[in-house]
């Protein structure tokens, strides 16, 4: 198994990966709030996928497990390119 990375203070954190008319965008939060809590307070968006999100030291993403409130799980690698996409500020 390959070495994880080291994850920076404050993190893993949530997130949720949102249709909409622009395509799929990512929605970080802290662990206070529930998968479903914020799914519901963006509706209509249609979440896709959820889990946890945490980022090393050296910027590398890892997105895993799965929102057992929303009964959806993490894509993974797919959903960490997703992120990383959008932290750069490339969501085009």
């Amino acid at each position: 198994m390959p070495d994880q990375p080291t994850p920076l203070p404050g993190f893993p954190m949530k997130y949720i990966v949102f249709t909409s008319a622009r395509g799929e965008a990512p929605v970080l939060f802290p662990h206070e709030f529930t998968h479903s809590w914020v799914a519901g307070e963006l509706r209509p968006l249609k979440p896709v996928s959820a889990g946890f999100v945490e980022m090393a030291a050296d910027g590398r993403i890892r997105c895993f497990g799965h929102s057992s409130s929303l009964n959806l799980p993490s894509r993974g690698a797919a959903d960490a390119e997703l992120v990383h996409r959008h932290l750069k500020g490339d969501t085009a």
